[in-house]
């Protein structure tokens, strides 16, 4: 008995220091609690789902009464929810977001006093038709705590819960009241929390900058509000016919169908009281699968245009703009939401948009949702990036759904470096450039942390560079490093691996390493794990060659433009792999024989602390 205990611990031993030299083999640390995933094979170190990845899920019917004028939300809902874990679960987390404006709950934003509230308060809770006494329900700001519990593994059990609360009329913080006739309504609902492989319960509070994180579900969502509201909203409306007059329900079929806008609702519409079929109120009915949140909007006047993509042969999206008729800047947007998801589906990545819509709708911030947008009536250039960067998250975190809240570089910098890379496609005249300052200014600074800092500990000037920027920017370099064939190759791979799943940052590196056939680990080393300074400045002229000099450790592309006395100019480049071998000098020569006048390094897109040794001019 005891040889035989001994044999399996030490079979085991043999197994895990194989598991954890693969791991280390990837030259990327791995914190201790991704580690247990590799050993229990719910993930691979090639970075796919493993052979035992699960996730829970839930599916939820909602009923929902808002009004307007008190700003009253009171709702139930029913959820069903799946434990496919192997844990026994003796207590289960809700997210109650609305909790951000409860009067003693933690911000780290500021909420004016008169949207400061009890909270939201629960009614009735019930698990499996037997109702939860209030005393195993412990509220803590975001967080509500259920415990007593016993869920086996594979069990599926039904809540019931009975809520209600009042929408901040101030303080727009992604949700509220946008006007004194129209809404943006998100996180409106209690919600179970996600319970994953690498931290069990996500129990981060919400305290108003970090972001969310999901489980994928479906939701059922009966929505009743006063009978001149129009309402939009996370998934598809199945009850057009009861709400919207015959004109509406042609024109909306036509956007679909149509390359061209076409105004579905317009300002004379309401004036003629052409919108809505008569009533006092109205039930908007609501489907939506497979996503990881539900949110609506409504407005008594906001106009609606629309246009079709075609996503796949057989398969078109509906682009939708709904705004306040007398913010004009909000008239092209329609046409940058049909740009951007064109170009997700046909080039970058080149995945089909995976939605029946997207939707624009004007508000007091800027915020993605599934398959909505809330989006202040930005002018210009702002206007061309804010659209592009939300909706290009539909693909990260809504259909690749990272933890947003603990890893926001997952996704905002992919959304960041669309904007980067998008704008040349939506046919305006803006300049290719981004204020690089955030970068510049906080790098090396004692508030400048890695790229892989969990989110809520990024503070001050740091935050947006490091969750937002740099990984933005490092994007850009690999993609300067591959060219657009690979790295979408790569990126797609990654999605088809992680799409309706909970992907970490170890598997997003290992998928992109697997899926352009090149390990880019020193890459991700240097950029994501290391706080290093990017600083770049040329070393020396000799003859007609230049030399540049790494000053920091960071990796950054070399761009070089010479100009020659007799005003001709050339340009030199390297891809930021030319660093990877530890090198802090590199020999670029020049191409012609001529008279050299100035060099200046670096262009709009090279982070670089140090300008001041960046122009070199010999006459």
């Amino acid at each position: 008995m005891y040889i035989a205990s001994m044999s399996k611990f030490s079979l085991a031993l043999v197994i895990i220091s194989f598991l954890y030299g693969r791991v280390r083999g990837q030259h990327l640390p791995v914190a201790v609690n991704f580690q247990k995933s590799y050993q229990q094979q719910s993930r691979s170190i090639d970075g796919s789902p493993g052979k035992n990845y699960w996730q829970n899920g839930a599916k939820y019917a909602i009923r929902v009464n808002f009004n307007p004028d008190t700003r009253a939300l009171a709702g139930s809902e029913g959820i069903d929810y799946y434990n496919n874990s192997p844990d026994t679960l003796k207590k289960v987390v809700f997210k109650l977001y609305p909790n951000l404006y409860q009067a003693q709950a933690m911000r780290n934003v500021p909420i004016a006093a008169d949207d400061l509230t009890k909270g939201v308060s629960i009614q009735n809770m019930q698990l499996d038709s037997v109702s939860i006494a209030e005393k195993k329900r412990v509220i803590r700001g975001t967080n509500m705590y259920v415990t007593g519990l016993r869920i086996l593994p594979g069990q599926h059990v039904h809540f019931d819960v009975d809520f209600n609360y009042t929408l901040n009329k101030t303080s727009f913080i992604r949700t509220g009241q946008v006007d004194t006739g129209a809404f943006m309504i998100a996180y409106f609902f209690p919600r179970i929390a996600v319970y994953d492989d690498i931290d069990g319960w996500n129990e981060y509070p919400y305290m108003g900058k970090e972001e969310f994180y999901n489980d994928y579900c479906d939701f059922s969502v009966d929505l009743t509000v006063p009978g001149n509201y129009v309402v939009w909203a996370t998934g598809e409306l199945q009850n057009a016919t009861k709400v919207y007059q015959p004109g509406i329900i042609q024109r909306i079929q036509q956007a679909l169908a149509a390359d061209s806008v076409i105004d579905i609702i317009s300002s004379a519409n309401w004036d003629n009281d052409e919108v809505l079929v008569p009533g006092a109120s109205h039930h908007w009915l609501f489907e939506a699968k497979n996503v990881t949140d539900f949110a609506f909007a409504l407005s008594r006047h906001y106009i609606w245009k629309a246009a079709g993509v075609q996503v796949e042969e057989n398969r078109r999206v509906q682009a939708n703009a709904v705004y306040n008729p007398l913010h004009h800047s909000f008239e092209p947007v329609v046409n940058y939401i049909r740009k951007t998801i064109d170009v997700i589906s046909h080039h970058t990545p080149g995945v089909p948009f995976p939605y029946p819509h997207e939707t624009v709708f004007e508000g007091l911030d800027a915020m993605e949702y599934p398959m909505m947008v809330n989006n202040l009536p930005f002018e210009g250039l702002e206007a061309v990036q804010f659209t592009i960067h939300e909706v290009y998250h539909t693909l990260f975190p809504f259909y690749v759904g990272s933890n947003e809240t603990k890893y926001s570089f997952m996704d905002e910098g992919w959304a960041t470096y669309s904007e980067f890379m998008l704008l040349k496609e939506m046919g305006t005249d803006f300049r290719d450039e981004y204020d690089l300052r955030s970068i510049n200014e906080s790098a090396g600074t004692d508030i400048d942390m890695p790229i892989m800092t969990p989110t809520a500990q990024l503070y001050g000037a740091a935050r947006f560079s490091n969750k937002d920027l740099k990984p933005a920017l490092g994007f850009r370099y690999l993609h300067e490093l591959l060219g657009d064939a690979l790295l979408n190759k790569a990126l797609r791979y990654y999605v088809s691996q992680w799409n309706g799943k909970h992907p970490t940052p170890y598997d997003f590196f290992a998928c992109m390493n697997k899926g352009a056939g090149i390990n880019l680990d020193w890459f991700w080393q240097n950029w994501y794990f290391e706080k290093n300074v990017p600083d770049l400045g040329i070393d020396q002229v000799t003859g007609n060659s230049v030399v540049i000099a790494r000053v920091g450790a960071g990796m950054v592309p070399v761009h070089v433009e010479v100009t020659y006395t007799d005003g001709s100019k050339e340009r030199i480049s390297r891809p930021v792999d030319c660093w990877k071998d530890g090198k802090r000098k590199l020999t670029l020569p020049f191409t012609a024989k001529k008279k050299v006048a100035c060099i200046q390094l670096g262009d709009d897109y090279d982070a670089d602390v140090d300008r001041a040794n960046n122009t070199r001019c010999l006459q």
